[in-house]
């Protein structure tokens, strides 16, 4: 009987145990830390939103831990698919409904240049809002977006 309930601790609740204590997604740090690549790291996130109409240049200092934040409900009519960061191997794909983080130590210093591709977004009257080619409604010659990421 003794042996049955040792059984049944190991084969049910050691392992759920053990999965609560080593899930990444209910990973959490210490206070003054966030979670980079699974590792809890020192320091605070450096926000930085990209909505690709503000800002065509993003200062950050080396060391710091960047957080990019693409939130399609502050885009304007240019609706990126992608973001490629060169230098740091970032090279991600961007949903058009839903809120994309990209999360990074930068620890090279330089001026990195980062683009974007995507598509445009139009209101056509009595046809509603629409995603174009650019350049055949908004006479741009590109479908993207392009800047500077310096780390200083």
């Amino acid at each position: 009987m003794k042996g049955a309930v040792w059984l049944l601790m190991a084969v049910f609740i050691l392992p759920s145990v053990a999965g609560c204590l080593h899930n990444p997604d209910t990973a959490y740090c210490e206070e003054g830390a966030v979670l980079l690549d699974n590792e809890c790291v020192f320091g605070e996130w450096v926000i930085i939103n990209i909505d690709f109409k503000s800002y065509d240049r993003y200062n950050v200092s080396e060391g710091d831990l960047v957080r990019l934040v693409f939130n399609p409900t502050t885009f304007g009519h240019y609706v990126p698919n992608t973001f490629e960061l060169e230098g740091y191997g970032i090279s991600e794909e961007l949903a058009q409904d839903e809120i994309v983080q990209i999360d990074f130590l930068a620890n090279q210093w330089g001026e990195f240049e980062y683009s974007s591709s995507g598509l445009c977004r139009v209101d056509i009257p009595g046809a509603g809002e629409v995603v174009v080619d650019c350049s055949i409604y908004c006479g741009e010659t590109e479908n993207g977006r392009s800047g500077t990421f310096s780390v200083n």
